[in-house]
């Protein structure tokens, strides 16, 4: 006679395999009621809960899921795949620490089985806390042995990118997508990528794609519309900026970009108002807040667009460096009789903008001491000389100082200039050597009786955001041509090869001398721009530095400088005027304005 445990046995074993045979076929409901009906019968069935906890999770229950394997797990402890379906269901749900503690137990039943697992979740989970040189190191270390795995390889360029390591995350956007080539995410990241490289053209084809496979996603017209306002497309640009903030009104980003696009089109009421759109969306968005910022200030409204301008301090794109020193911010408060440390926070040519300020606060009373870079310390100690300056970086330059208040250089004009009237002086405070201004005359003076015009067409820093603001090469040679003119290079980077070309298409000779370093000998850079008749620039440190100098100073520039307040006149220095092009205009007519002003 059979034994009627053995014929219960298999009876479960026949209903286990019919349940399984209704999920493979997608009947889930019909599978889940199988396992429900053996554990009325037995409650205490491990198999029947693990299997029913899985079933679960594939019609979306994440929470019963969990139970119901904890439940398995807790009546057989060491059964390995039941540690493993916990794991995986902590990691779809989000819950990475409890997925690699599980994963952790599971591996130590079963050896070196699910090590390689681990690697990949604690690489998602550092990605996901902000750790990406650490989550880029688990993957590495996870596709060594999985090195198919598109989704891993996406994420590792994520990691790499978030650490600005541009060429080695396109070369896994590249990978995941050779392995899976509908992966939006991956498409998508791809596009960033080669824009923030410079790549627009490519970017925008791989950002187009992206649209086709998910195109109702606002965040896919807000990406292919920053390609397209690169590539010089405003118009298109626009579209896909209106078209993001019409399917998601609330997408504050989106706003932002719309608004950034009408500033470069001198729209000032359509910037503003998308502006204030984005930032009653997102008030803690920092980077809206600081374009808003250019957008008051270019619009002249100073005051509030210097109270958003301190919300640099929360943004990636800005390159501010906050301090946190053991006095009180100042904050408008009266100086007489009070110390006041103030300390650079931003690049040569902010630097040189802001520290126009630094004689209102000795009008006030003020004890100044200023920490700026180090190529400017000699020129300021000459140029202040009631005012201490220290080298930014030196460890011991303050030590065992104490000062009621400090600022950054960039803040004091949210308290100092507020409205175009506070714009006091002709912002001409840089006082050449008199030894290096002769050496200078001398040289100058050899080159025939012709003008001298100093010329600086780029930042050295041409990053592809920047780059749509400095006219191409060929846009200067007009200029150059200009009867009567001895052209002077100020450009402070190596330049050799541009100014060989210019000169075999135009014939004209840009004089420049060898062993001169016009980036950081500036004592020698202010006293040469102090010898010439004007200069004419790119918005550069150079539009700086010679304003400060007080030479006639004509800047060719894109239209979006903010700091000339909407004038054609800087209030910052009196002898800077601008060559601005505007929405329609090539740079042509940018040059055309500079050869006007330069008479």
């Amino acid at each position: 006679m059979d034994n009627p445990a053995v014929g219960e046995i298999r009876k479960n074993d026949e209903a286990m395999r019919r349940a399984e045979g209704l999920a493979s076929a997608g009947l889930l409901e019909a599978a889940a009621q199988i396992y429900t009906d053996l554990l009325v019968v037995d409650g205490d069935d491990a198999e029947a809960l693990f299997r029913l906890g899985t079933t679960i999770g594939k019609l979306n229950r994440p929470d019963l899921e969990l139970s119901l394997i904890g439940q398995a797990i807790a009546r057989r402890p060491n059964e390995v795949r039941y540690h493993e379906g916990f794991a995986g269901a902590f990691e779809r749900t989000g819950d990475l620490e409890d997925a690699v503690t599980s994963y952790e137990e599971a591996d130590r039943l079963a050896p070196g089985t699910y090590t390689n697992r681990i690697r990949r979740i604690m690489g998602v989970m550092a990605l996901k806390q902000g750790r990406p040189s650490e989550a880029s190191d688990k993957l590495l270390a996870y596709l060594r042995e999985e090195p198919r795995d598109a989704e891993a390889l996406f994420l590792l360029g994520a990691a790499l990118q978030e650490q600005d390591l541009l060429d080695p995350a396109v070369a896994c956007y590249r990978q995941a997508l050779d392995l899976r080539p509908v992966f939006y995410e991956a498409r998508t990241n791809l596009g960033l990528a080669l824009l923030a490289q410079g790549h627009a053209p490519e970017a925008l084809r791989h950002l187009e794609e992206a649209l086709i496979l998910a195109p109702e996603r606002p965040g896919g017209l807000l990406n292919r519309g920053n390609a397209r306002r690169e590539l010089g497309d405003l118009e298109g640009a626009r579209r896909d900026y209106q078209a993001a903030v019409k399917a998601d009104p609330e997408f504050a980003e989106a706003w932002s970009s719309l608004a950034n696009l009408y500033h470069d089109l001198e729209e000032w009421s359509l910037a503003l108002d998308a502006h204030r759109w984005a930032v009653e969306l997102r008030p803690e968005l920092a980077q809206a807040r600081w374009n808003r910022a250019f957008t008051l200030m270019a619009s002249g409204q100073w005051g509030e667009g210097w109270d958003e301008y301190e919300w640099r301090w929360r943004t990636k794109a800005s390159a501010a460096e906050d301090r946190m020193l053991p006095y009180p911010r100042w904050a408008g408060e009266p100086l007489g009789g009070r110390r006041i440390l103030v300390w650079r926070d931003q690049g040569l040519g902010d630097e040189l903008l802001f520290a126009t300020c630094l004689g209102d606060l000795v009008t006030q009373g003020a004890t100044v001491t200023a920490s700026v870079s180090p190529r400017l310390v000699s020129l300021f100690r000459r140029s202040f000389p009631g005012i201490e300056v220290v080298p930014n970086g030196d460890a011991h330059a303050l030590d065992g100082r104490s000062f009621d208040y400090h600022s950054a250089l960039g803040s004091l004009p949210r308290w100092l200039r507020r409205d175009r009237a506070s714009f006091r002086g002709d912002g001409a405070y840089l006082v050449p050597d008199p030894n290096l201004r002769a050496k200078w005359a001398a040289r100058l003076g050899t080159l025939g009786s012709g003008r001298k015009v100093g010329i600086c067409w780029r930042s050295g820093l041409l990053t592809p955001d920047r780059l749509r603001h400095y006219p191409p090469a060929e846009a200067w040679h007009s200029l150059l041509t200009i009867p009567g003119i001895e052209w002077i290079s100020l450009q402070y980077d190596d330049c050799e090869a541009e100014l060989v070309a210019w000169e075999k298409v135009t014939g004209i000779r840009v004089h420049r001398w060898p062993g001169e370093d016009l980036k950081n000998d500036l004592e020698s850079v202010v006293a040469l721009i102090a010898c010439l008749d004007a200069v004419v620039t790119a918005p550069t440190a150079v539009s700086s530095l010679a304003g400060a100098v007080g030479a006639p100073t004509y800047q060719v520039d894109s239209g979006s400088d903010w700091t000339a307040g909407g004038e054609a006149r800087s209030p910052w220095f009196k002898t800077l005027q601008l060559a601005s092009k505007h929405p329609g205009e090539g740079w042509e007519a940018a040059i055309d304005r500079a050869k006007v002003l330069l008479g």
